[in-house]
């Protein structure tokens, strides 16, 4: 079962996009606010770097093996299985957050009254009927999805551009270096998820070309640079710092004629693709991201998905929430990220080794 590269770029565009749209423009607003765009652009520099190395990596695997076995044979087992299980623990983060945004959004947005669980069981449902199947499925509703995600983005865009100020871009840097040393750390920790397109290689016809690479990287700045300096544009770096979700406020702003306004529920699924396609991606990968066993598979896939499940009904603080993402989960997820692209591209130089011989 292999897709094509646009697909497959349709999925991680929907994947680490919605994690760029609403997880991390809030924490980069904070920490940096009207530098916050600053550290965009140098985070992407950045990023394009990153970006060789990482096609670097995936050209040294020409057989498109899974990434577990690609690793085991070149630097054995028990350096697989570590690589691995950072690899679980990354994403097992990751699928908790974005569950546990999902829900408090709708709930602080839309169904304030409406019971935890309502909102928790049906859209759980449809992340593990998305994940249990096969990868097919995610592949073509984020083929599907993605365009009206875009048009919807390009809306709201274009409709509000009549409230936006940009001259509450400037001035920058009034504040010294250590907002845009806190603002690249945000950007470059919510970038790491784009090292999952190694667990994705084995399902691509063909490889990555380098410029298609960086191109997806570019699209992916992009999905942060486009709303910050909206949110930026329609409310002050001071007030779009404090706002839970500034991209989704400026939906609020969009009317059309006098008549016709609150089109905000078109944010509702932009937000609800996103997050169903991360969901069940991240549910999938934890099932198979090492695990040769069905028994194995079925057990982590049924325990990730109850947690997710006790994530959303729990009544947990999102004001600690929020407070421990800014402190550690960026930065942590940052550290994790130069982990595995060090690990792997040292990796990538050791000789695969063939049963029965040393080395080849």
């Amino acid at each position: 079962m292999t897709f094509s590269r646009l697909q497959l770029s349709f999925v991680i565009i929907l994947f680490i996009g919605i994690s760029n749209h609403v997880l991390m423009l809030p924490h980069l607003l904070f920490v940096a606010k009207r530098d916050a765009w600053v550290c965009v652009l140098v985070g992407y520099g950045i990023l394009l770097i990153w970006g060789m190395i990482l096609f670097f990596i995936m050209s040294r695997n020409k057989q498109k093996m899974k990434l577990a076995t690609w690793i085991a044979k070149r630097a054995g087992r028990v350096v697989s299985a570590s690589i691995m299980f950072i690899y679980f623990f990354h994403i097992s983060i990751i699928a908790l957050i974005s569950f546990y945004d999902f829900i408090t959004s709708i709930k602080i947005y839309f169904l304030p009254l409406t019971p935890q669980w309502i909102v928790v069981l049906p859209f759980l449902l449809l992340c593990v009927w998305g994940a249990s199947s096969n990868l097919k499925t995610i592949v073509y509703s984020a083929t599907f999805l993605l365009p009206i995600v875009w048009i919807l983005g390009y809306f709201v865009a274009f409709s509000t551009i009549s409230n936006k100020d940009y001259s509450y871009m400037f001035p920058i840097l009034v504040n010294g270096s250590s907002p845009i040393i806190s603002g690249i750390t945000v950007v470059l920790g919510g970038s790491v998820d784009i090292l999952l397109i190694l667990l994705l290689q084995q399902y691509v016809s063909k490889p990555f070309k380098l410029w298609q690479l960086l191109l997806l990287i570019t699209i992916l700045l992009g999905l942060i640079l486009g709303p910050l300096l909206g949110s930026i544009a329609s409310f002050g770096p001071n007030v779009a710092a404090v706002l839970r979700f500034p991209a989704f406020e400026q939906w609020r702003l969009v009317e059309l004629g006098e008549h016709v306004s609150h089109l905000d529920f078109f944010a509702v699924f932009q937000f609800i693709s996103g997050a169903v396609i991360r969901v069940s991606l991240c549910l999938y990968f934890l099932k198979d991201i090492g695990f040769t066993s069905n028994k194995v598979k079925s057990i982590v896939f049924w325990s990730a998905s109850t947690s997710l499940f006790f994530i959303g009904i729990l009544p947990i603080s999102d004001l600690w929430v929020q407070t421990a993402i800014g402190t550690y989960f960026y930065p942590g997820l940052l550290l994790i990220g130069i982990i595995l692209t060090l690990s792997l591209f040292v990796i990538s130089f050791l000789p695969q080794k063939v049963k029965g011989t040393e080395a080849v």
